[in-house]
């Protein structure tokens, strides 16, 4: 909220920014009347709402934005390029849809796929087969390493011309609506052929791998990130993005079974010019670079989907466990004191500052190469959460959809397919043991034998297919009564 501060005979409008490296600055801007001074107020509100906590440029600089903005949509070029008109999409459509990541990755691959190779095609003259000539043609397009990584040799893959085509695609349908595409074209994109993409099952370990990783990490930070991707399954820039008062464990709640964590921000790198582009929009907090001149930002962001925003239950002794690390976190700061940088989030490096996504991924390889595990990335450990509560629901496709934060069901039941070929295999082994092997037999005098009837032996047949753990359990039970 902006303030309002009266100084001699003129008026001054008082508001916080943060700067480009996350600090958080003070403006005042001074007016001559206490009505101009309200004007600005409103203003500056309105802005920052909309854009984040930025600094406000002055009514008259921001009419004059949403004028050019406006020419560039009045003066239509029938004859314009695609690289022309994509310069006009991404201005307009990308930096009112999209999240900075998103807006990063998009312009990257224009900037390398498409501007290059199909840049000075004229926007009318583009059609399907064309389309689909370049796509096929992409394959033999070495790929563009990010900055800083190196080659990998590689040509440009096919999931990746699949999020080329979501560009163009989106592009032309503006492109129509806009008019300088004929409104009665169809869209050339819609019906163009894309190479497929092969399907890929990621690896993932069984629950008694889990298990036994759990127990041999001596790295608490790992441990308590793979605690919380498989009990609420969360991802990586969710969990080194969570804070303490999203994190509900004191002891009533646990008592009661209500311990939580409500995942409603992330942590993730992203470019700082994207990041000035879109005006900061969906940043939490810029923390400070550690580095001079660096072209990325760290930041807290809200999640890419609604659905991401989720409250999950934790299991008590999950939640015991955070209890614990918080207290041992809570040590070290009063160790440390000024040294220590207290953003107070959950996963935090020695010193307080945020833990990337690929420090928690590094320590998990290290994990898996120093105890001979199959190796996996962490991510599957969100993938292993999903299938053991589907099979623990018994297939309750929303209440692991309401956990996982998927924005759509098909996501989960692409998991669950895998688990129901898994208990189709042990249904023909069922089959086998209980019908075929006992084909012969003769049921009814086994069944006078015994003195068994058909409840019996239905009863019987229940307990047989119990699994080890229930049967003991219900042992268990029977002795203490």
């Amino acid at each position: 909220m902006a303030t309002i501060k009266q100084r001699k005979s003129s008026f001054s409008v008082i508001y916080w920014y943060l700067n480009d490296t996350g600090e958080r600055k003070q403006k005042w801007d001074t007016l001559e009347t206490r009505k101009e001074a309200k004007q600005r107020k409103a203003f500056i509100e309105y802005y920052q709402e909309k854009y984040g906590y930025v600094l406000v440029p002055l009514e008259e600089q921001f009419a004059h934005q949403i004028e050019d903005s406006k020419k560039d949509l009045e003066v239509v070029d029938k004859d314009i390029t695609l690289r022309d008109f994509l310069k006009i999409f991404v201005n307009l459509y990308g930096t009112s849809k999209w999240s900075p990541s998103t807006y990063s990755s998009k312009v990257s691959s224009i900037e390398n796929y498409i501007n290059p190779i199909i840049g000075d095609w004229k926007l009318n003259d583009i059609t399907t087969k064309s389309l689909s000539k370049y796509y096929n043609d992409l394959l033999s397009v070495p790929e563009v390493p990010r900055s800083n990584r190196k080659a990998t040799g590689r040509c440009v893959q096919p999931a990746n011309i699949k999020k080329i085509h979501d560009i163009i695609r989106c592009a032309l349908n503006q492109a129509i609506r806009w008019e300088y595409v004929d409104t009665n074209k169809r869209n050339p994109a819609s019906l163009a052929t894309l190479p497929k993409v092969p399907k890929v099952r990621r690896k993932v370990w069984s629950i008694q791998t889990f298990r036994e990783a759990i127990k041999a990490t001596e790295d608490d930070l790992l441990s308590i990130c793979m605690h919380l991707a498989f009990s609420c399954s969360m991802r990586i820039g969710e969990i080194t993005g969570l804070t303490w008062e999203d994190v509900i464990i004191d002891e009533e709640s646990i008592a009661t079974n209500n311990a939580k964590v409500i995942i409603n921000k992330e942590l993730s790198r992203i470019n700082a010019e994207a990041m000035q582009k879109l005006k900061e929009k969906d940043i939490i907090k810029i923390f400070p670079t550690q580095k001079p001149h660096c072209t990325t930002r760290l930041v807290l962001k809200t999640p890419k989907t609604e659905s991401s925003i989720r409250t999950v239950w934790l299991p008590k002794t999950v939640a015991e466990l955070l209890v614990q690390y918080k207290k041992d976190q809570q040590e070290l700061k009063e160790f440390l004191g000024s040294a220590y940088n207290d953003y107070n989030l959950v996963i935090a490096l020695e010193n307080g500052n945020p833990v990337e996504s690929r420090i928690v991924r590094d320590r998990f390889q290290k994990l898996c190469e120093e105890n001979d595990y199959e190796t996996v990335v962490f991510h599957s450990l969100r993938h292993l959460s999903t299938g053991y509560k589907l099979k623990m629901t018994n297939g309750d496709v929303k209440s692991v959809q309401g956990d996982t934060g998927h924005a759509e069901a098909e996501m989960v039941t692409d998991v669950y397919s895998e688990i129901i070929d898994e208990d189709r295999r042990f249904n023909a082994q069922k089959m086998d043991r209980e019908f075929y092997s006992t084909l012969n037999d003769n049921t009814d005098t086994h069944q006078q034998n015994t003195g068994l009837t058909d409840s019996d032996m239905a009863l019987l047949e229940l307990l047989k297919s119990l699994s080890p753990e229930m049967k003991e359990q219900l042992l268990k039970q029977t002795l203490q009564k």
